[in-house]
């Protein structure tokens, strides 16, 4: 049987284009709390454990720390009726609890996850990109940019989202260590340089525990 060469290409163009992203719907929940210590977090989940609603509606969680105190998390859900259900079936624990953390949510536009690991690496970091107007367009060509000098998902990377707001998209990134994230970074950063796109410092957490329903 022949196949014509205009369906191969029409094949591979296609392949390409649904490649670049792994979930680009969905919503991410990103807590944060200036105070709350490791403590507090082991106790909501041993809670939310105890009611059979921690592995719940949920495709990913992680959370990080900052020293000395503060915890910084998010959690990505398949869709809103998800992330609603989950709200209210772990209100009365964070109240029961006691915990505060402040909530916010995000329609997600792009997000992808690298094998999960079986135990959480002593070395992993949470990385926040807050970069000023990104837009989707150049968040795109970055992508396409990138995919032509790393595999994809990059070594080390456990997790990434890339979320909407009012300025813009930003960027959630889970990895193995500081030097996977350092590798990946010599790919990205003459790329963002030719396209004239300054993401600033990012926000680097301590990983303390993920959650990868994906894999």
């Amino acid at each position: 049987m022949k196949i014509s060469k205009s369906f191969i290409a029409l094949s591979v163009f296609l392949f390409t284009f649904l490649t670049l992203r792994s979930q680009s719907t969905g919503i991410v929940s990103i807590s944060s709390s200036a105070t709350a210590t490791t403590a507090d977090y082991e106790k909501v989940v041993a809670a939310m454990k105890a009611k059979g609603a921690w592995d719940k509606d949920w495709t990913f969680h992680a959370i990080g720390t900052s020293q000395p105190a503060g915890l910084y998390g998010f959690g990505i859900f398949p869709d809103r009726e998800a992330f609603n259900r989950r709200q209210d079936a772990i209100r009365p624990i964070f109240e029961q609890a006691g915990a505060k953390p402040e909530v916010h949510e995000f329609e997600i536009y792009d997000s992808s996850f690298g094998p999960a690991p079986a135990t959480v690496p002593a070395t992993g970091i949470l990385v926040h990109f807050d970069a000023r107007g990104m837009t989707e367009v150049l968040y795109d060509q970055i992508l396409v940019e990138l995919k032509k000098v790393v595999s994809y998902p990059p070594p080390g990377q456990i997790s990434h989202v890339a979320y909407k707001t009012d300025d813009g998209l930003k960027v959630l990134d889970v990895w193995e260590s500081p030097e996977a994230f350092s590798a990946f970074g010599e790919k990205l950063m003459p790329i963002l340089g030719n396209l004239g796109i300054n993401t600033g410092s990012p926000a680097v957490y301590r990983l303390y525990n993920c959650l990868n329903m994906n894999n």
